[in-house]
């Protein structure tokens, strides 16, 4: 595994690990690298009344420093737990040089309330503030984050928990909050220009005429009808582990976020996907984990091993570590460029195995929207750049 991400950001990271005290003071309690568990004392982020301040900072990330923007100085945002059925006021303050927002991502809320510059209000101007206030009436998952320029992608996002007015139908002894997220040393606006130029700038696992001849890779007349196409079957995320590294709670891999359980514990993971650009693949190897809530919507349980959680998704799964011992939990990003990763335990200090990251997957004709199978008569339509540069596409 440590071949798989980064041999020398691995032993710098480890040594600078004892660190991390200082790295505490950049996070909320419940980001911290040990979790008290099911009701953590948080930051001023509950009630009726709630002050939130948009400014920018650094953040330490597998001890490197990187350019971010927080609220109250924490990156994520201080986690926000309402109660359905309350009315709850945020006062927002833009300590930045430019615009900004928020989006209450998933809340049924009045219109002008719903933070979006341009459609829902004008936004929030440098130093001025913004009050949102309206009623809580669901319960839930949910995340907010900045809906101004490219500020998302620098740390503008946070998550909410809305507890159900009456029982809660999820049995649970304990619960997570586990923020999934993508940062880069590169500030998003370059990022967005070097795409501009090539789009495949951030993929560093394209085909090679090695795996063409060992048969890792398509064989040659794929490699030719794509070629034809203009396309990359390697392409499966536009921004990678080339440049970003994937968090958990504001933590790179090497940081080694944890979680505590007591075994036997019915342990609750509140996963909110709050990156810019990427997909993940969640499992913690050894574990089923039981689906009860998406998008903050309770759901009948189904066990699985892993889950496909896209851009701004939310899943809550339950686990019962019975073990005395460490688990790994994995984001493995869907292109296999690199993984967000937290450790399940019983006791701090403690990390489980690390999976390596497995084969990067290969898009088909099916993946880009382009299968005839299931089509009558279209099964055998040669579908290279080739035959399709003579259809008329308004015959």
């Amino acid at each position: 595994m440590i071949s798989a991400l980064d041999r020398r950001q691995f032993l710098r990271g480890a040594a600078l690990a004892g660190g991390g005290a200082a790295l505490s003071a950049w996070l909320p309690a419940w980001a911290q690298t040990i979790s008290p568990g099911m009701r953590p004392t948080l930051p001023t982020v509950s009630g009726e009344d709630i002050t939130l301040t948009i400014a920018r900072q650094s953040m330490s990330i597998d001890g490197r420093q990187f350019r971010a923007i927080g609220l109250n100085g924490t990156v994520p945002a201080p986690l926000i737990r309402l109660r359905e059925g309350q009315r709850v006021r945020l006062n927002v303050v833009n300590q930045l040089e430019e615009d900004s927002s928020i989006h209450w991502h998933g809340l049924i809320l009045p219109a002008n309330m719903d933070g979006v510059p341009g459609v829902s209000f004008p936004g929030i101007k440098p130093g001025s503030n913004y009050l949102y206030q309206f009623p809580v009436v669901q319960s839930g998952t949910y995340w907010y984050h900045s809906h101004s320029g490219l500020q998302e992608q620098e740390g503008h996002y946070g998550p909410i928990i809305i507890d159900p007015a009456g029982a809660d139908p999820v049995a649970y002894d304990r619960e997570h909050v586990i923020v999934l997220a993508d940062h880069s040393a590169l500030s998003p606006q370059a990022i967005f220009r070097r795409l501009k130029v090539n789009p495949g700038h951030f993929n560093f696992q394209r085909q090679t005429l090695a795996g063409l001849l060992s048969g890792k890779d398509q064989p040659l007349k794929d490699r030719l009808d794509w070629g034809q196409m203009r396309m990359d079957p390697a392409d499966i995320s536009d921004v990678t582990g080339s440049t970003y590294t994937y968090l958990v709670n504001g933590h790179g891999p090497m940081d080694n976020w944890t979680a505590l359980f007591t075994p036997g514990e019915r342990v609750r993971l509140r996963v909110i996907n709050a990156s810019a650009m990427t997909t993940f693949n969640v499992r913690v190897p050894g574990l089923p984990l039981s689906i009860v809530q998406a998008d903050g919507q309770n759901v009948v349980p189904v066990t699985v091993d892993e889950f496909q959680i896209g851009v701004a998704e939310t899943y809550d799964v339950v686990v019962s570590p019975g073990e005395d011992k460490a688990y790994t939990l994995v984001g493995e990003a869907i292109d296999r460029s690199g993984m967000a990763r937290a450790t399940l335990a019983p006791r701090a200090g403690m990390a489980g195995e690390v999976p390596p990251l497995r084969k990067r997957p290969l898009a088909d004709m099916k993946d880009m929207g382009m299968d005839m199978s299931s089509m009558p008569g279209m099964e055998g339509m040669d579908m290279s750049g080739g035959a399709m540069r003579g259809v008329d596409p308004t015959a």
